[in-house]
């Protein structure tokens, strides 16, 4: 067997969360469980009384007026279409009580992806992430459905059966629930089974759904190198290997607990019989007890089948939610301090003291470390992170954003260490570009006023013309209201590279950190863009990684990194004078791309 997929306790936060739903809503939750179980004893176990009251009529009077059976078709007609007006209430309620639930827990399911660290994302394919979080609030829907149709339906009606057979002989009826139990002690052990069995189907479904999501998003790298076929291929594998599962867990249902059921459905209904005609004779019943005790043991025997649908639907829409609450297990690995606050910017002076950090064996994002780092930017101070690949630059970035958190060491912001402030207040301080820009597959006007819930379309084409953005805009058909694909795929990496910029240029934003933001731009568009971003940098605390180092001539100070360490910082004249790595990155550019 394959190691537990779904712990108890990710099963226990589900049925936590569902349970949460009902107390909100006492109201429709009782009335959506229990009236729809009183309309089943009205349509369903009612009847045969009433039948069974008619029989004897005939046989102790040998025969029945008119007035009479108009009586009794009444009452039959009267009760069954009430038992069906109380389904009808019953759904009302039930309905609005999984639409509320649906909602509360879709909102919930939301809010817990947010609050996930960096590194989760870097973990987890997309497309299994959504199916998760959609199963968790839709698994509410049939997690509810089961309780009222299969076990509130069933519960009520025993107790109702039970107590009609008892006025006949307490045996029958203790007869009957030893059939049950017995029929359940046997099932559960195969049910539990057949639940690993199950886990290891939602597994190999979400694995189907990333590695689809996977190909989906990367279309493009697929088709370029022809690799369809591949692709094609190893999706197959994940396919196969969700196929083998399904018809494992199948036929473990059907060869073992439905064979195991199916005489003990037979044998109780036999029983039934003999025991209506035995204790008829017995007891000198009349002959309506026969039709009532037989017609009771057929429709309760039923709920052998519905132990093992029950179960299933139960074991179904459980295991798919918590899939979900699975990942949520473990805390985050970068959370807000208890008594975190937010941070208050003055001058925006940034400081790193004797920071440490390296990347575990899981995380794959870079190999660097910084070993005793430090680093003091001053308020207002624009400043360039140079250096080979590897260097750690992106590193600090992701840092100071609080991205991944450092093994030792501080990062401080006008005296506040940030693992003491709130992420949000952190990450709202400080205007970020980064090397691939993702744009949402919204509207350009909506992309841009992304950073600023305030800004008006004004503000969007002021920003979009400093960027250099507003020229390819404007020749659009729909201008601004121009939806750019799935990540921005509409737009070209230079294009998709000024929005971005036109989006920190709403940000009001003490702390700009600019990751490679010119890196997929041609020569001449650099040129203008740097005139938006001079604008950009305007009043703010900067921090520049740039591979091209024309981006970061002019700045203030430049440091250069190599192997997570510091080897060289001043200016452009002084460090090319100094002849160090610097100097020799700039010789490898053939000096500069463009012009002062």
């Amino acid at each position: 067997m394959e190691k537990e997929v779904i712990t108890r306790q990710a099963v226990r936060q589900v049925l936590w969360d569902y349970w949460c739903q009902y107390k909100a809503h006492p109201w429709y939750a009782g009335v959506g469980f229990f009236v729809p179980a009183v309309g089943d004893i009205l349509v369903f176990f009612v009847p045969p009384l009433i039948v069974a009251r008619v029989i004897d009529a005939f046989a102790t009077q040998g025969g029945i007026s008119l007035d009479v059976v108009w009586w009794y078709v009444a009452l039959f007609g009267g009760l069954w279409l009430l038992g069906e007006a109380l389904w009808r209430i019953g759904m009302y309620f039930l309905v609005r009580l999984e639409e509320r639930g649906i909602n509360t827990l879709s909102r919930l399911s939301f809010s817990r992806l947010m609050e996930r660290d960096y590194a989760f994302y870097t973990n987890n394919f997309v497309g299994s992430l959504t199916k998760k979080a959609l199963a968790f609030s839709r698994g509410f829907e049939m997690f509810t459905d089961t309780l009222v149709f299969n076990v509130t339906t069933s519960i009520l009606p025993i107790l109702f059966v039970i107590f009609i057979l008892w006025q006949y002989s307490p045996f029958i009826p203790l007869v009957l629930v030893l059939w049950i139990m017995g029929a359940i002690l046997v099932a559960i052990p195969i049910m539990k089974k057949r639940s690993k069995l199950v886990a290891l189907r939602h597994d190999a479904s979400s694995k189907v759904a990333g590695r689809l999501s996977d190909s989906m998003t990367n279309m493009l790298v697929i088709k370029s190198f022809a690799r369809e076929d591949a692709e094609y291929a190893t999706f197959g594998e994940y396919v196969g290997d969700l196929t083998r599962k399904f018809k494992k867990a199948a036929d473990y249902q059907n060869l073992r607990l439905d064979i195991l059921l199916s005489p003990l459905y037979v044998a109780t209904n036999v029983c039934g019989l003999l025991l209506a005609i035995f204790f008829a004779q017995k007891l000198s019943l009349q002959p309506g007890a026969i039709v009532v005790i037989f017609s009771y043991y057929v429709l309760i025997t039923r709920i052998f089948w519905q132990i093992n649908r029950t179960y299933r639907n139960i074991e179904s829409s459980v295991s798919e939610a918590a899939e979900f609450t699975q990942m949520f297990v473990e805390a985050p690995t970068v959370q807000d301090a208890p008594a975190a606050k937010p941070l208050a910017v003055t001058e925006a002076g940034i400081q790193f003291k004797d920071v440490t950090f390296k990347y575990s064996d899981a995380e794959t994002q870079e190999p660097s470390f910084l070993r005793k780092f430090n680093l003091d930017i001053k308020g207002h101070e624009r400043v360039g992170l140079v250096g080979p690949s590897g260097g750690g630059k992106t590193t600090i970035t992701k840092l100071l954003l609080r991205f991944i958190d450092l093994e030792s060491g501080s990062i401080v912001i006008d005296g506040q260490d940030i693992s003491k402030v709130t992420q949000k207040s952190l990450r709202g301080a400080i205007a970020y570009v980064p090397q691939d820009p993702l744009l949402f597959h919204r509207s350009l006007a909506e992309n841009i006023s992304y950073s600023n819930e305030h800004a008006t379309q004004e503000d969007v084409v002021r920003a979009a013309k400093i960027a250099h953005a507003d020229e390819f805009i404007s020749e659009l058909p729909r201008g601004y209201k121009t939806l750019v694909g799935e990540r921005g795929i509409k737009l070209s990496g230079g294009q998709r590279q000024r929005v971005a910029i036109a989006r920190a240029l709403l940000k009001k934003s003490s702390i700009l950190v600019l990751d490679e933001a010119t890196s997929s731009l041609d020569s001449e568009s650099e040129k203008y863009i740097q005139e938006g971003l001079w604008e950009l940098m305007k009043d703010k605390t900067v921090l520049v990684i740039a591979h091209r180092l024309s981006t970061i001539k002019h700045l203030d100070r430049i440091v250069v990194l190599d192997q997570g360490k510091i080897v060289q910082e001043g200016t452009h004249a002084k460090l090319i004078k100094e002849k160090g790595l610097y100097a020799k990155l700039w010789s490898l550019q053939s000096g500069e791309f463009l012009g002062d």
